[in-house]
């Protein structure tokens, strides 16, 4: 082996060599799966209750859909055409089509009683009844 051949060995041992290391510290560095426990005691109270139970529904539809405050809403709109689904009360609404139902999911933050509404036919699809 002649010389420069030696040398270009040592130079490629030693890049291997430093982006082994590069690649340790870079790692020894990164933020960890770590856990921290919060002192707030509102968080701690809501990550100790229970899950929220979860309503489904599917409109359109002649009967209202029931939902108690807290509960997590989960309602299949389907429309005839390109519309919007709107629950305009609690600030939630979604694109529909034809071929792709819109799914709206929310949780009941207040009592009352909502329409489902598709936004550029003007119709009422369905009902959302929250009760306290």
């Amino acid at each position: 082996m002649r010389d420069n051949e030696r040398v270009r060995w040592r130079r490629l041992i030693l890049l291997a060599v430093l982006l082994v290391a590069g690649a340790a510290v870079v790692s020894a560095i990164q933020p960890g799966d770590r856990t921290s426990v919060s002192s707030d005691p509102a968080i701690q109270a809501a990550a100790a209750a229970p899950p929220a139970p979860v309503v489904e529904g599917s409109m359109p539809s002649e009967k209202d859909v029931r939902a108690r405050v807290g509960d997590v809403v989960r309602l299949l709109v389907r429309a005839p055409s390109a519309d919007v689904v709107q629950l305009l009360a609690l600030g939630v609404d979604q694109p529909v089509d034809s071929n792709q139902p819109a799914q709206l999911v929310f949780v009941a933050n207040q009592p009352g009683r909502f329409r489902v509404r598709l936004r550029d036919a003007g119709e009422t699809v369905g009902t959302l009844r929250v009760t306290s």
